[in-house]
């Protein structure tokens, strides 16, 4: 039987994730490699990649999907639909508040300097969290 408390770690641990990670599933896998397996020790680094080649046999998005396992390693099937919920919801919720600023301000002139500034600010924020994620997505000439 799991514990409430595991599953407030769960839900602590998926919502901090889904506000500041950046960078796409490869990042988020990463970064909850660091947090499950070496910081917080849920887990095994080969169960983690067992985890991961199960991702990848199955159809849909990787990191959603790892979320969901660690959260049920964790916290049973109920760590299971909080890992998923909490890893998704921030995105949803900031996806949602960014259509509708751009809805709404999206064509004023003023604004624009912002809209074309976002793909470099990301970058920037993976450079600072994640040096060799970053470093493969900026291009060499």
């Amino acid at each position: 039987m799991y514990s409430k408390q595991h599953l407030k770690e769960v839900a602590r641990f998926f919502l901090r994730l889904g506000f500041t990670a950046f960078g796409g599933p490869a990042v988020h896998i990463d970064m909850m490699r660091y947090e499950a397996v070496v910081r917080r020790k849920w887990m095994s680094e080969q169960h983690f990649l067992d985890l991961v080649g199960a991702t990848n046999l199955i159809p849909g998005p990787n990191s959603t999907e790892m979320a969901i396992h660690i959260g049920q390693e964790r916290a049973g099937w109920r760590g299971l639909i909080i890992g998923g919920t909490c890893f998704i919801m921030p995105a949803v919720l900031i996806t949602f508040c960014f259509a509708w600023l751009y809805k709404l301000y999206g064509q004023l002139p003023q604004v624009q300097p912002f809209v074309y500034g976002i793909k470099p600010a990301i970058i920037a924020v993976m450079q600072v969290q994640h040096p060799q994620t970053a470093a493969s997505s900026v291009a060499v000439r």
